[in-house]
């Protein structure tokens, strides 16, 4: 009875499965690269993290994956500790989060204020959006700060020598995409617009457009698929305070992402369990390198 279950709940959902593996498999990627890791590792992270929030959490409609609410904090990490640093920090979140389900700390959002969860969010939206104008100005080899003003600074000293295919490219990509919200509003844009930049971006590749795009070919030498790398633990007192940072900030997004799916659903989530998907998640990525979490 149990299988004919597994294959009913199968038949009713891949197609959402789908839905959201399509959207996740360019976001994982964006914010690996954001973050200072590779492609590679945001999508096995991607993997790692749905998988075993799915399995462990509690919410049937929270999807677990690489977040850009801190990949601007991720990146300042990188830069000042270097990117090896990212899987200590995992893991010490993770240990937090642990520690936060076993005291049912999540009881205590709800005094958290409206307007600060507001902020939050445009704030991130901010920080997504300045840190990409590198990729959408098409300006390479650009120094690279610990600061995010210095980074922002550094783009814009620099935007007078944009490469104008890669602007138009990007201004075009993102009106198709505010276009396909108002015209097929159910259908995500990346799953419309992604295929069109994948032939594009071969085409340049390859010479066979006369193209000067920047791709993730050109950009990582090596993009060959593992489901897990190596990496190595080193603990150091000056890294409790950002992963306590990282796990606040997780906390709070995964709440406020299964809070908006109840809404939508008309369900309710259990949130201690969801805290421990998500300590479990971000704990079992470590060795992934992309290690923020993202509700979608």
């Amino acid at each position: 009875m149990k299988i004919i279950d597994v294959l009913q709940k199968t038949k009713e959902n891949w197609k959402s499965g789908l839905t959201v593996s399509l959207i996740s498999l360019p976001l994982a990627v964006t914010l690996a690269v954001a973050s200072h890791a590779s492609p590679v590792q945001g999508v096995i992270t991607a993997i790692w993290a749905g998988l075993i929030s799915s399995l462990f959490g509690g919410s049937n409609y929270n999807i677990i994956g690489p977040t850009g609410a801190l990949s601007g904090l991720l990146s300042s990490y990188a830069i000042l500790h270097g990117a090896n640093i990212l899987p200590t920090l995992a893991i010490l979140s993770g240990i937090l989060i642990f520690g936060a389900y076993l005291f049912k700390l999540e009881k205590y959002l709800v005094f958290v204020p409206s307007s600060t969860i507001h902020g939050f969010v445009l704030g991130v939206a901010l920080i997504i959006m300045l840190n990409q104008m590198n990729f959408a100005l098409g300006l390479l080899n650009l120094p690279v700060h610990e600061s995010f003003v210095q980074n922002v600074y550094e783009t814009l000293s620099h935007s007078i020598s944009f490469s104008p295919v890669s602007a138009i490219l990007f201004a075009c990509s993102l009106a198709i995409l505010w276009a396909l919200s108002k015209l097929v509003p159910y259908i995500p844009g990346a799953i419309l617009i992604s295929p069109f930049g994948i032939i594009l971006g071969y085409l340049s590749s390859h010479q066979i457009l006369s193209l000067q795009l920047q791709t993730l070919e050109t950009k990582f030498a090596n993009l060959s698929p593992h489901l897990m790398l190596p990496f190595k633990f080193s603990f150091s007192a000056k890294y409790v305070i950002p992963a306590l940072t990282i796990a606040v900030i997780s906390i709070i997004e995964t709440m406020i992402s299964a809070r908006i799916a109840d809404g939508m659903t008309k369900t309710k989530h259990n949130k201690n369990k969801e805290m421990l998907g998500l300590s479990l998640a971000i704990s079992s990525a470590d060795s992934r390198e992309e290690y923020l979490l993202r509700q979608l």
